[in-house]
């Protein structure tokens, strides 16, 4: 009998009871504890006090967040840990917590993982209605908003771009990359185009920064509108082709050739896999989410995007990664 691997025993329970912290972090949101705990310590009958709950279960999940390090106690008394002062209070400019109400959102989808798998569809879509719903829609289009907050800044240092003047934000949903690269570039000018019900949400998040002047919303919808001749030089397509299959990618991309003026810039940002499509962790496992999620919606890796491009017209191919879970593929028309 083989000696006992006690660093792959527990391994492997750890990923049996992931689910575990992702419904603790889930339920602090819910609570709004950490934005309680800003700039304060409470005991956990404080706390239970203020979110109007049981004083021994909060002490208990209380216990449970400073484990997870997410929050830090000294005696009886609660405080924010550093990570949570940066990303888990609301008012905050890298606040994550509709990022994280979203995931939580979607966890329900991923008991369908199963079916989904055997059938090879997205099971969660078929008793889904036509119509969006308006609060699920928000719901989403913040959460966006959230995660881009970060990762904006993360491709503004990744990108040195010469002066662009007119960028499409194509799908760009709250228009957050948009405001990041309109803020670091003066002569830049943005059209986020997206669908009507979408950029009815997006004129909010471009009035909040100020920014009407130079980043309008243009209803359209990807696949079955142009986006112009020679109007841009700077395209951004972040976290769409992920939603398509390789030939729905490839008319999107010959039509953003077609916007572009000569010497025009493309970048896509995405959850790029290797040529192994097992790695990194996290885009093979978001693949698996536009499997449950989408109709024909992946993860592809560099070679998929570099070979789209290539047919499309494009050269110079790129790929930066950035210091998040994500990548950047740029090239010149």
């Amino acid at each position: 009998m083989n000696p006992t691997n006690y660093q792959q025993f527990e391994y492997v329970l750890q990923l049996s009871s992931a689910y575990w912290k992702s419904q603790v972090l889930f339920t602090a949101i819910e609570l709004d504890i950490f934005t309680i705990l800003d700039n304060k310590s409470l005991t956990a009958e404080e706390l239970a006090h203020s979110i109007d709950a049981n004083v021994q279960a909060t002490e208990k999940i209380l216990n449970a967040l400073v484990s997870l390090d997410l929050l830090v106690k000294q005696g009886k008394y609660y405080q924010n840990a550093q990570i949570s002062h940066h990303y888990l209070i609301k008012g905050k400019p890298l606040y994550q917590g509709d990022a994280i109400h979203h995931f939580h959102n979607i966890a329900e989808n991923w008991t369908m993982l199963l079916q989904t798998v055997k059938t090879g569809e997205a099971v969660v879509l078929k008793d889904l209605p036509e119509d969006v719903d308006p609060h699920d829609l928000k719901d989403f289009i913040t959460a966006m908003h959230n995660i881009a907050s970060v990762k904006a800044q993360d491709i503004c240092t990744a990108l040195h771009l010469e002066n662009p003047r007119n960028m499409l934000d194509l799908a760009g949903g709250p228009g957050t990359y948009s405001i990041e690269f309109v803020k670091k570039y003066p002569e830049l000018h943005a059209v986020v185009f997206d669908l009507e019900h979408v950029t009815k949400l997006t004129h909010g998040f471009i009035q909040t920064a100020g920014l009407q002047e130079r980043i309008k919303a243009q209803i359209g919808n990807c696949l079955e509108d142009d986006f112009g001749n020679n109007c841009y030089d700077l395209i951004l397509v972040s976290n769409l082709l992920h939603i398509y299959n390789p030939e729905n990618n490839s008319k999107i991309l010959k039509k953003c050739r077609n916007a572009l003026q000569d010497e025009g810039t493309i970048i896509i940002h995405e959850f790029v896999l290797d040529e192994t499509k097992t790695q990194p962790q996290f885009a093979a496992l978001f693949s698996l989410n536009m499997l449950i999620g989408t109709q024909e919606g992946a993860s592809y890796s560099g070679e998929e995007y570099r070979s789209w491009l290539e047919t499309s017209g494009f050269k110079n191919i790129t790929k930066i990664d950035l210091q998040s879970d994500s990548s950047l593929i740029t090239a010149r028309k």
